[in-house]
């Protein structure tokens, strides 16, 4: 039987269509893996999930807002920051964590994301700070001082002290006698035991507002520590008088504090005011608070705090009496409304708001002291005694205590304990006229 030849020709090419096939799968696969890959790194993330029931409709509208213009533009570093800034005001601290890495990969070179991330965790994650500090510094340069100080004051207060100098020493470069940097370096050199550099440097920031509390304070620390107890005396008497220090401009938290809105903030606000005996202002603040959330018991309590400070002790009479409408059981209400009371010469009727506090709190030394006066001020003079002992025994170091005892002493005619007192008062504080007039009117040999 004939066989044909076999043609190699025909044999060859199933082997040649298979690898064109396998060429053209691999091809298509690794363009569908390119473009799987291009997706993935193209992707907008997804937005955090946020509830807004239940918080401040003014916090809600705001959060919604800003999350409406993330969606809008989801590649926007800017609009990542913003979220950020928003939620890193109303404890969402892993949601707005989460935005401020977008927005700093959205936008590497802007500081403020590193800058304000940085700020956010500084107490609850502090081993995360640093190099957030360190990021905004690098993209900001010299343009901005406050990264810089905040990075230098942290790494100081952390024990890293020569990289915290080199930072001070950049800042007084770039600004020579800039305040913190001065009081930063003086702090560095306190810890150091270098007491008269430390002095050098404390003393050229003593006049500014931002620094001058804070400088009297260290003054007073490092005179003691020299060796000169009157200039000492002088230092903390300053720092005790001045108010709080304003702080350094700081333009990034300015622009994310735009987005502190509602009942909270504006309480904040008002508070800070007031710690800076900025009456005006902080009344009018507490005023919107009480017109838009006029069941708060606490802006009824401040606003009643702040006209006692302001000497305005009838309208404190009436602010107060609304907190005790909406928090009868307030002890520290029933002391300030007894403050206005006594302000305005109603001794009686003050002495029945103290009593009343101190059953909800029979250990707060200031109670038992404003009843002693009270009582004084009636003639009661064996009650207020006992009052202002019992002050003393819950607090042995308030001054005005011993003087008014002793007061009361001398007019019973008990001279040997009022001089006790009156010594121990100027032990206490040595500068204290009052103690001294009256130890010094008192008969000599006794």
């Amino acid at each position: 039987m004939k066989h044909s030849p076999s043609n190699s020709t025909d044999v060859r090419a199933p082997s040649r269509l298979r690898l064109a096939s396998w060429l053209v799968a691999v091809l298509i696969g690794s363009l569908l893996a390119c473009a799987a890959l291009y997706v993935l790194k193209h992707r907008s993330p997804r937005p955090p999930s946020v509830a807004t029931d239940g918080l401040d409709p003014a916090v809600a509208r705001l959060i919604e807002g800003a999350m409406r213009d993330m969606r809008a533009t989801p590649r926007s570093g800017d609009a990542w920051g913003r979220l950020g800034s928003v939620l890193m005001h109303y404890d969402f601290m892993p949601e707005a964590r989460f935005c401020f890495d977008q927005a700093e990969k959205f936008s590497p070179g802007n500081p403020r994301w590193p800058y304000l991330h940085a700020l956010l965790v500084l107490n609850r994650n502090p081993a995360d700070a640093t190099p957030l500090l360190r990021r905004a510094v690098a993209s900001c340069g010299d343009r901005y001082d406050m990264p810089r100080l905040q990075l230098a004051q942290w790494l100081a207060e952390h024990g890293e002290l020569a990289e915290a100098e080199q930072h001070f020493q950049t800042l007084l470069r770039l600004t020579p006698n800039h305040p913190p940097a001065l009081l930063g370096l003086a702090r560095l050199r306190r810890a150091q035991g270098r007491l008269e550099e430390c002095r050098s440097f404390v003393q050229r920031c003593l006049g500014d507002p931002h620094t001058a509390k804070a400088a009297h304070a260290l003054l007073a620390q490092v005179q003691q520590a020299l060796g000169v107890a009157a200039a000492a005396e002088v230092a903390a008497r300053q720092a005790a008088s001045l108010p709080a220090d304003a702080p350094w401009p700081d333009p990034f938290w300015t622009e994310a504090s735009a987005f502190r809105v509602g009942r909270k903030a504006l309480l904040q606000d008002a508070s800070v005011m007031l710690d800076q005996d900025q009456f005006d202002p902080a009344l009018q603040i507490l005023a919107t608070v009480t017109r838009d959330y006029p069941d708060d018991d606490e802006a009824w309590y401040l606003t009643g705090w702040a006209l006692n400070r302001a000497q305005r002790a009838a309208e404190a009479e009436r602010a107060l009496r609304e907190h005790l409408r909406r928090s009868p059981q307030s002890p520290k209400g029933h002391a300030q409304l007894a403050v206005s009371l006594l302000n305005q010469k109603r001794y009686a009727e003050a002495v029945d708001v103290l009593e009343a506090a101190l059953k909800l709190k029979p250990t707060w030394h200031e109670l038992h002291f404003n009843l002693g006066y009270a009582c004084a001020q009636l003639g009661r003079d064996a009650d207020a005694i006992g009052h202002l002992r019992d002050a003393l025994a819950l607090d042995p170091n308030h001054v005005p205590t011993y003087t008014a005892l002793a007061e009361l002493l001398l007019r019973r005619g008990d001279s040997t304990e009022a001089r006790r007192l009156l010594r121990q008062a100027l032990e206490l504080q040595p500068s204290n006229a009052r103690a001294r007039a009256l130890l010094q009117s008192l008969p000599t040999g006794e």
